[in-house]
């Protein structure tokens, strides 16, 4: 009797493109396998199973019987390779390869990626999506169970999956993942929202804009056809006061602080009013400056169009990163900081000022940060060297987390996988600049508010714990030890954009266990703050 001669199939995957399907013959129940150079492993055929899948991160696979062999190359992640066990009676068992990525977060099935053309997400992707957010999330950021417990955040993070509908908006998608993403505590951690997805030419919103306070309370920014005065107190919108408001609002907006969150309502206000309160029409109940009595008026939801041609402008074009004028009579500069950007530019602009300022005698600088939300903290160091007393470091100790994760939204560098602190020691610090070089030795006043972040929280520090002047405002939105550095992580399905911080900084002196903005030394409402600047400096 001759011997059965074993076929050796070599399968370099073309997505399956066998003009005929490859068999493996048995005259047994079972058949093993082997990943590689493995070990042989137990394979029971099954009717059950149609195809009966073999999961694997192995690029090379041997099935193995009494008397045949079929050895799969498969080449490309997610390719799979289709064959029949084919048992003594003649049956066939249909039997795949599927060669799955080690961590299939990072590298999804492309057919889980497609979004039906109705728009909306079937319960697998939203499922997938929320997923691969909080892992990306915990390889980037330092520590995202600093603030929330851990039993806490994840049990929101389940709680939103086993409520997913069967198919779901990405706008809805937002609303349940943007408050898991802000209970992790840090401003610069933020879900974005998908502003693609709601915003239409022919969606109307509420005509009106306002300011919010940190007593949860809100102003008239301005409104349609100025039916409400600016600044007149808004007390109530379609029968929901304004603390009822903004706290349905505060868990979509990241932050370390209630004050520094109310301030990114305020920015997103009209966006979030829509999507929370949709209404045709909104009775507005508001109360003028100075009166008592309420009054109400309806506004008409109009769309962006609408607006533009009924709201009244709020002023002339976007401000400068940072500019400066001179008021001779009082014998002070005001220097108007919006933006920690341009760092190319500040030391031109700084040596501009200063010396203008020496030249004309101006024996008292203002710095305005109100408005500021940070940037580069190098454009800081350049105007600290001017009139910081003595030598300082913004942040003197940081620790960066860096995980194949980070490099890869870092799109490569030359920094190696790990856990990094650095700390600066005082004979390390920047130095001011000289008399000579240029050195600014007159009064110097700064104005924060709740919404000065980032570059511009550090800053404020710096300047107070250099002992440089006066701090009159709003206690700052940027902690005194917090999460920064930004990387961009769009999640795979959605695309929706969120920020992750990946590395922790401590700033000068900062204590522990005593984390907070910078508090004024002078506190008083942001938009008293210049007012009282001009009273302190006449006396």
């Amino acid at each position: 009797m001759k011997k059965a001669i074993a076929i050796l199939i070599t399968a370099l995957l073309s997505c399956n493109a066998f003009a005929q399907k490859a068999t493996l013959q048995t005259n047994k129940t079972t058949v093993s396998y082997k990943i590689g150079n493995g070990s042989p492993q137990s394979w029971s055929l099954n009717a059950a199973l149609n195809p009966d899948i073999l999961e694997t991160t192995a690029s090379c696979v041997t099935f193995m019987s009494d008397i045949d062999t079929i050895k799969v190359n498969i080449d490309e992640l997610w390719g799979s390779f289709d064959f029949d066990i084919v048992a003594p009676d003649g049956k066939s068992y249909p039997t795949r390869i599927l060669r799955k990525p080690s961590n299939a977060l990072d590298n999804p099935n492309p057919k889980l990626l497609k979004i039906s053309p109705s728009g909306l997400m079937s319960r697998e992707q939203a499922e997938f999506d929320i997923n691969a957010l909080i892992y990306n999330l915990n390889q980037v950021h330092p520590d995202i169970f600093s603030v929330c417990d851990q039993a806490v955040l994840m049990r929101a993070v389940n709680t939103a999956i086993s409520n997913l509908p069967d198919s779901i908006s990405i706008v809805d998608l937002y609303l349940i993942t943007a408050p898991i993403v802000a209970m992790i505590g840090d401003g610069h951690t933020n879900l974005s929202f998908p502003m693609s997805k709601f915003v239409t030419p022919d969606q109307k919103r509420m005509p009106m804009h306002v300011n919010v306070l940190a007593d949860k309370s809100m102003t008239c920014r301005r409104s349609y056809d100025s039916l409400i005065p600016k600044g007149a107190k808004i007390v109530s919108i379609n029968g929901k006061s304004s603390e009822e408001i903004l706290d349905t609002m505060l868990p979509f907006c990241s932050g370390e602080r209630q004050h520094f969150r109310l301030s990114r309502v305020e920015g997103s206000f009209t966006l979030l009013f829509r999507l929370l309160f949709p209404a045709d029409e909104y009775a507005v109940v508001y109360r003028p400056t100075g009166e008592k009595k309420t009054l109400t008026v309806t506004l008409p939801a109009l769309t962006g169009d609408e607006m533009a041609n009924h709201m009244p402008q709020l002023g002339d074009a976007p401000a400068a990163n940072y500019s400066y004028t001179i008021d001779e009579a009082n014998n002070v500069a005001i220097m108007d900081f919006r933006s920690f950007a341009g760092a190319d530019k500040m030391a031109a602009f700084a040596n501009s000022m200063f010396a203008e300022l020496k030249s004309k005698n101006i024996g008292n600088l203002i710095i305005d940060l109100r408005e500021n939300g940070g940037g580069n903290s190098a454009v800081g160091d350049t105007l600290l060297r001017y009139i910081s007393p003595v030598p300082f470091n913004q942040m003197p100790k940081c620790l960066v987390k860096i995980t194949p994760t980070t490099l890869r939204l870092m799109g490569g560098g030359d920094i190696s996988e790990g856990i990094y602190f650095y700390e600066f020691q005082p004979e390390e610090f920047i130095k001011p600049l000289s008399a000579e070089e240029g050195h600014y030795n007159g009064n110097v006043i700064l104005l924060t508010s709740n919404h000065t972040f980032s570059s511009a929280g550090s800053f404020s520090w710096a300047f107070k714990e250099c002992g440089i002047g006066l701090v009159i405002g709003e206690e700052t939105g940027g902690m005194n030890v917090c999460y920064g550095d930004i990387l961009f992580y769009y999640l795979p399905i959605s695309n929706m954009l969120c920020t992750i911080s990946y590395k922790r900084f401590w700033q000068m002196n900062a204590d522990e266990s005593e984390v907070h903005g910078t508090l004024p030394d002078i506190e008083v409402p942001a938009a008293d703050a210049m007012k009282t600047a001009y009273k302190k400096l006449r006396k």
